[in-house]
């Protein structure tokens, strides 16, 4: 029984560290952009966008937080629907370089704020 008690403690102690951790971390991710394709590298997967084909618009958000600061996202809506964000908060120089290759190349398809 004592056995039992022990795993069982030191199971919840590596899921108190391990959940944390992979919560913080699968919002983080390396972004490269190669030409027109766009790749996200998360921790456990990949995945590519090619923007000529894939996006649909795109705008800039603008988002203040008391401790962080100002942060600023990059807001991608794909032709399937779905939304990828780029944000200053994990990825400043991925960033910059995406805000200005989207600016230059695909001016036309950003959806301005009002």
């Amino acid at each position: 029984m004592e056995i039992f008690i022990a795993v069982f403690i030191v199971g919840f102690l590596i899921a108190l560290i391990f959940f944390p951790l992979a919560y913080f971390t699968r919002r983080s991710s390396d972004i490269r952009l190669l030409g027109d394709q766009m790749e996200f590298h998360y921790p456990m997967k990949k995945k590519e966008i090619n923007l000529n084909q894939d996006l649909k618009s795109w705008n800039i958000q603008e988002a203040n937080f008391l401790w962080i600061g100002k942060v600023f996202s990059i807001n991608m809506e794909l032709e399937s629907g779905k939304w990828h964000h780029v944000n200053t908060r994990f990825n400043r120089e991925s960033f910059e370089q995406i805000y200005a290759y989207l600016d230059s190349t695909y001016s036309e398809r950003r959806k301005k704020t009002k």
